[in-house]
């Protein structure tokens, strides 16, 4: 048993499955496993502590007051199910790790899990695309091992191909499958302009084919309700999004603006800093470039100017 982490039982579980997850795109992860966590009502029974992994970053204001930073919460629930033949091991983080520690983070929480005699991983995340935000959203999956690709197949999964899963809820599969564990990441299908906005309905989406995988059955009004309450506060900027693609406004008569006033408004610098941005973000093509760039171009007021060119780089992913 992993001394470092903090556990105030140690249950007698029947062939658990270990079901993982960390803040990612549109919350998807997080609000589906919490979500199932909840529902089942499972019991919390141990904790990582956070001081080793994490750091604070930044500072939260309430009240017009800034607070004290606040320890990551990392915490395993369990679950029994009631004909105990597949019960389950819940673990809820609350960040990510440091840069370079999310390795052996990883390792850390696996560690645990298998100590409590978890054979099958799961995690979920999110997978931007283009799709509209009334469709229903599709499922990936990405499995660790070739076994589990052809067991999928049973499922209504689509499969990833090429690509990668940025964060801990990919790392966690494929840690989980040097150590010879069967794992998992179900990936979420998410209009790519709510990367940063809740979209709960590919939470659903993922636990639709999670929940006949662990073997449970839970019913969805709850995140139905408010999934509906985010399509409300979505429409709108789905709307601006398809008006600029769709609809562009007529090129207004444009008065010439000396070259000094234009390099005052937007320095050159930041010119060139937005071109290596990009340059990064279609190199690596990962979703923290992109999302690393979008903040660039909102701090300088150039997100409308690169438009085009943002949106291909989900185009071409």
């Amino acid at each position: 048993m992993d001394s470092v982490v903090r556990h105030t039982q140690l249950p007698e579980l029947e062939s658990p499955c270990f079901v993982a997850a960390w803040p990612g795109m549109g919350s998807v992860a997080l609000t589906a496993v919490h979500y199932l966590k909840e529902k089942l009502k499972a019991t919390l029974f141990a904790e990582l502590p956070s001081h080793d992994f994490f750091s604070p970053s930044g500072a939260i204001i309430s009240n017009q007051i800034i607070l004290p930073p606040e320890n990551p919460s990392n915490q395993f629930f369990y679950y029994q199910s009631p004909d105990r033949q597949r019960d389950i091991i819940f673990f809820l983080g609350s960040i990510q790790p440091v840069p370079h520690r999310e390795h052996d983070f990883a390792v850390r929480v696996i560690e645990f899990a298998e100590s409590c005699g978890i054979r099958q991983v799961y995690t979920a995340a999110a997978a931007p695309s283009d799709m509209d935000y009334r469709d229903k959203p599709r499922v990936f999956a990405a499995p660790n091992n070739p076994d589990t690709l052809k067991r999928l197949l049973e499922h209504h999964v689509h499969f990833m191909g090429d690509g990668n899963v940025a964060g801990l809820n990919g790392l966690l599969v494929a840690v989980a499958g040097q150590r010879g564990l069967s794992g998992t990441c179900l990936l979420g299908e998410i209009p790519f302009f709510t990367a940063q906005i809740e979209f709960p309905r590919a939470a659903i989406a993922i636990l639709e084919v999670l929940n006949p995988m662990l073997g449970v059955e839970v019913d969805f009004l709850d995140l139905e309700v408010y999934a509906g309450q985010k399509d409300q506060e979505i429409a709108p900027l789905a709307e601006l999004l398809v008006k600029e693609e769709v609809e562009p406004k007529e090129p207004e008569e444009e008065k010439p603006v000396p070259e000094s006033q234009a390099e005052e408004a937007v320095p050159k610098s930041v010119r060139l800093k937005v071109e290596q941005l990009f340059r990064q973000a279609e190199f690596d093509g990962s979703y923290k470039s992109k999302m690393r760039l979008k903040e660039e171009l909102d701090q300088w007021g150039l997100f409308d100017d690169y438009l085009d060119r943002f949106l291909d780089l989900f185009k071409k992913a």
